[in-house]
């Protein structure tokens, strides 16, 4: 057997909390009419050699159940959040989508697409000043919205209008309402630079003018309050104004318009596991005019989905006499993956997709598989079963190599890296021929020694295994996993 390698190419999806705002009128790219809009509002943030992709789902059509994250045609990330953290190669650059999928697994447009590019620089990049788009919009008489990207750097960002400010916030948008009709007002956002000694700096301004009209004469709701925030929702109560009552009430999540009521209280669903929301009510007089807000009540829904999928789309197909490859999708995060054959685990992976060799010829398995998801969130319920018989054969196996290591991990440069895996020779009755290296279901390489190189992304993890190979092609099973991440080479 000749060695030959493969390049394996891993991204993989960790979880992250995305902290966002919207704009004030929730509209999206149309996909399917029936089914959930494209989202919205795409950013793609690096640290490191992590790129942070989030975005924003429109409050129109069905409700969003999960998403995914494309890069080109294929999903690299699916997940129950507006968030997701891809672990690429170092110095390299990407370019993504996301679509919505709901419950009837119906997938929306895609998203407008954004790029990332893992950090090259060796300059601090605080040090290099970088601004932020901020947008005015739904300027009425005595309100308007305002709507920014997050900071290339990450950081709270203070709001400031007319001077005076509103407060640090993680979230990318706010509605400030109270302000005087056919007037001209300033907005500013500033963050505290940490190169040098630290300053606030700002990052972005803009004007809007108000429209002409009559001033609001209704004061502000106070005690806004955050009740039993669940995965999807949130509780809001609060205190009428002192003074002339309102007609009715406008709750705001960041900028966006998410209930009008008469009532003190509302519960605000639709929401999305591990996001931060801003949230601030304003009262309305009979002719729609907006009262300055109420102190802002910051909230976070829980990190857990109350109702986790289970893997989906088993799939079971026999390779040769000894070996099975599985495949699945998980429409969430997870860390690693259990594979059952009836009531016995016979596996573990960090990839969606496995290989399951040393298997009897002839022998009947049923397969089942549960995730184990990100944030310590549990175990999802196993997926439905696949069955599937392996061919008749040989009934000899040659034995599992031992002691799979990593014996050289070597950059060629700034965006790759030559790793060397070495394992001990196989022994038994049925002598090995050869060895394959596997990582998750992806062949890497064959050779018929017990050493292999081939190049991976830098600064990437992976998993691997090794199997010894007889000369009729029947695979042993596999020894112990090695995981490695990938060394890189920084700028000066």
């Amino acid at each position: 057997m000749r060695p030959r390698t493969r390049r394996a190419s891993v991204l993989t999806a960790l979880a992250a909390a995305v902290l966002t705002g919207a704009a004030p009128s929730p509209a999206g790219a149309a996909g399917d009419p029936a089914g959930p809009a494209a989202p919205v509002a795409p950013w793609a943030s690096s640290l490191g050699t992590t790129i942070s992709v989030s975005w924003q789902q429109p409050r129109t059509g069905p409700a969003a159940r999960s998403f995914h994250v494309r890069e080109g045609d294929r999903v690299v990330a699916r997940t129950s959040t507006t968030s997701v953290q891809l672990e690429v190669a170092f110095s390299t650059s990407h370019t993504y989508t996301v679509t919505a999928v709901d419950g009837r697994g119906r997938e929306s447009a895609p998203s407008p697409a954004v790029t990332g590019r893992s950090w090259l620089s060796g300059y601090n990049p605080e040090c290099m000043p970088s601004s932020v788009p901020l947008t005015v919009t739904a300027v009425g008489a005595t309100a308007l919205s305002v709507a920014w990207t997050p900071h290339p750097l990450g950081g709270d960002l203070e709001l400031r209008v007319d001077g005076q400010s509103l407060g640090f916030t993680q979230v990318t948008g706010a509605r400030v309402g109270g302000l005087t009709p056919g007037t001209t007002h300033q907005l500013a956002l500033y963050r505290y630079n940490r190169c040098g000694s630290g300053a606030l700096t700002q990052v972005a301004s803009a004007s809007a003018t108000t429209a002409a009209g009559a001033p609001v004469t209704l004061s502000a709701p106070s005690g806004l309050t955050v009740t039993t925030p669940t995965d999807t929702a949130v509780g809001l109560s609060w205190t009428p104004p002192a003074g002339p009552p309102p007609a009715r009430y406008a709750v705001y999540d960041a900028g966006t318009l998410v209930a009008v009521t008469t009532a003190t209280a509302v519960r605000v669903d639709r929401l999305y596991p591990a996001t931060a929301h801003r949230f601030t009510v304003a009262g309305l007089d009979g002719a729609g005019n907006e009262s300055t807000h109420s102190a802002p009540a910051a909230a976070t829904t829980q990190p857990c989905l109350a109702a986790p999928p289970r893997p989906a789309a088993l799939t079971a197909t026999a390779l040769s006499a000894s070996t099975v490859r599985l495949g699945w999708t998980l429409e969430a995060v997870a860390g690693s993956y259990t594979v059952h054959d009836g009531d016995t685990v016979v596996a573990t992976s960090r990839y969606p997709d496995v290989v399951l060799t040393g298997l009897p010829s002839g022998s009947w398995h049923a397969y089942r598989v549960s995730a184990t998801l990100a944030q310590g969130c549990g175990e999802t319920p196993r997926s439905a079963r696949a069955t599937v018989v392996t061919p008749a054969g040989p009934a000899a196996r040659p034995d599992a190599p031992a002691g799979l290591s990593v014996t050289g991990n070597t950059p060629t440069g700034t965006a790759g890296t030559q790793l060397t895996l070495a394992w001990t020779a196989s022994a038994g009755a049925d002598p090995a021929a050869g060895y394959r290296v596997y990582e998750g279901a992806t062949v890497v390489g064959e050779t018929a020694g017990t050493t292999l190189s081939f190049p991976v992304g830098a600064a990437t993890t992976h998993a691997y295994t090794v199997v010894a190979v007889d000369a009729a092609g029947l695979e042993s099973a596999a020894g112990p996993a090695v995981t490695v991440r990938a060394m890189y080479l920084p700028p000066p």
